[in-house]
């Protein structure tokens, strides 16, 4: 019998609001699907490789782009570069981003990485604020002590 029964109604439904799995599918788990292609193909997943190796070799368009595909997946982001100048204060913000949007104008960054860009910079400046207003809270605290 399953551990949470006991919270089920008599209809044998869960009650209301009340998940019966409230901490979800465990990290790692293969759905049946995965498992079961995952039997079927497990003596024959080497064969199949090379056979579409072989393929890819002989000229086939569609094999040599699933073996690209497989080896060399397209990367979702690269690694830009881009002169920012160390953020302390606000008018270093507005510096950084402006150098963020000249460089978007100038087509060496897309627009895309300079959105990316501006709101690493947000986060950044939101920590500063974070720490300034905890070190004004810590003095008003302390003179009101004294």
């Amino acid at each position: 019998m399953s551990e949470n029964a006991e919270e089920m109604q008599v209809t044998g439904k869960f009650q209301k609001g009340r998940s019966g799995n409230p901490k979800g599918k465990a990290k790692g788990t293969k759905n049946r699907a995965t498992i079961f292609a995952e039997t079927l193909l497990k003596d024959e997943v080497e064969s199949i490789c090379r056979r579409l190796i072989q393929e890819a070799l002989t000229g086939n368009i569609q094999a040599i782009k699933m073996v690209l595909d497989r080896i060399f997946p397209s990367r979702r982001d690269c690694p830009i570069t881009i002169e920012l100048p160390k953020i302390q204060n606000s008018s270093h913000v507005l510096q950084a981003i402006g150098s963020i949007t000249a460089a978007v104008g100038n087509g060496e960054i897309s627009p895309s990485e300079g959105e990316a860009l501006s709101r690493i910079i947000d986060v950044h400046v939101k920590a500063i604020e974070a720490h300034d207003c905890e070190k004004r809270l810590s003095k008003l605290e302390e003179r009101k002590i004294q």
